[in-house]
């Protein structure tokens, strides 16, 4: 069983030693994930997440002619589970009595936190990374070409977009929020509020987004990047970053749709839990909570480019 002993803490028994530096005492000083999910809050294992089936368009009633009734129905069901998540430190009584310099109980706090917090910021992050894979409730990939309508057979829904973060591709990319469909086959009221990218990207957005003339070119092209739609930029480290080939995904975001996108479904808080070992007067602590993360609503709130 793993612990702390005496034998672990080598010069931090003696007095005098002027400064101690652990990586683990220091708390993340930014906390990424919550701007690109909604939170949820429930108080169960399973959250169920539907897309109801909208109803076809109005039409001319012909004099005399029966109405047309069409049906709600429910669509594509996402079902997203609470599992636990935990991180736990132990250490035995006379380590803590010769810890000079607290910094053994010090690990019993912020620090157990601080690595359930990088936890979910992967588990976020890759919910967007492996979009281009994993498949949604309706049936195709988080982003895909292909999003099937329920009600409108004819026509489909396209969140991927295609190629390197470019005026040009941003450009496609937001325009391809105007081509998105309710399920009834009729224009969905969206557009993008925010760019997500990796750190690495953002002198490049930068350059895209605030430049006043077109980047990348040798002209003197007003940029109109920014003028129909502008958009927020939202740095992650967590993104996919290639550092051989410098290819990272971007995402265009409607957070203002909080029934679709990146969903962080959680029950209850972070429990943190400290107790003694009746057999061996060891101090455990434990950070724990429970919480599930994934992509509701298929086909709406992202438009995604795996990079090139």
């Amino acid at each position: 069983m793993a612990g702390t002993y005496v034998s672990d803490l080598g010069n931090l028994l003696y007095a005098g030693l002027d400064a101690v530096f652990n990586s683990a005492l220091k708390a993340p000083r930014q906390t990424y994930y919550k701007n690109i999910v909604h939170q949820k809050s429930v108080g169960k294992k399973y959250g169920w997440y539907e897309t109801i089936g909208a109803m076809g368009a109005a039409y001319e009633k012909l004099d005399g002619a029966a109405y047309t009734f069409d049906k709600i129905e429910d669509g594509a069901k996402t079902t997203i589970t609470n599992k636990e998540y935990a991180k736990g430190v132990e250490a035995t009584r006379q380590a803590l009595k010769y810890d000079l310099y607290s910094t053994l109980q010090k690990t019993f706090g912020a620090p157990l936190v601080s690595r359930l917090v990088q936890l979910k910021e992967k588990a976020v992050a890759d919910a967007y990374n492996d979009g281009f894979t994993n498949t949604g409730a309706d049936g195709v990939a988080i982003f895909s070409n292909s999003h099937p309508l329920q009600n409108d057979p004819a026509k489909l829904n396209d969140n991927l977009a295609s190629g390197a973060l470019t005026p040009d591709n941003l450009i496609a990319a937001k325009n391809m929020f105007n081509a998105i469909y309710d399920q009834g086959g009729e224009f969905f009221d969206t557009m993008p509020t925010h760019l997500l990218i990796h750190p690495n990207k953002k002198y490049l957005a930068l350059q895209i987004l605030m430049s006043n003339l077109m980047a990348l070119e040798l002209s003197n092209t007003k940029n109109v990047v920014q003028d129909v739609m502008p958009v927020k930029l939202i740095e992650n480290k967590y993104i996919d970053y290639n550092t051989s080939t410098g290819v990272s995904p971007w995402f265009l975001i409607d957070m203002t749709l909080t029934d679709a996108g990146c969903v962080l479904q959680q029950e209850g808080g972070t429990e943190l839990k400290t107790w003694e070992d009746n057999n061996t007067g060891n101090l455990r602590g434990v950070a724990r909570e429970d919480w599930g993360v994934g992509f509701v609503s298929p086909g709406y709130g992202v438009v995604a480019s795996s990079g090139s």
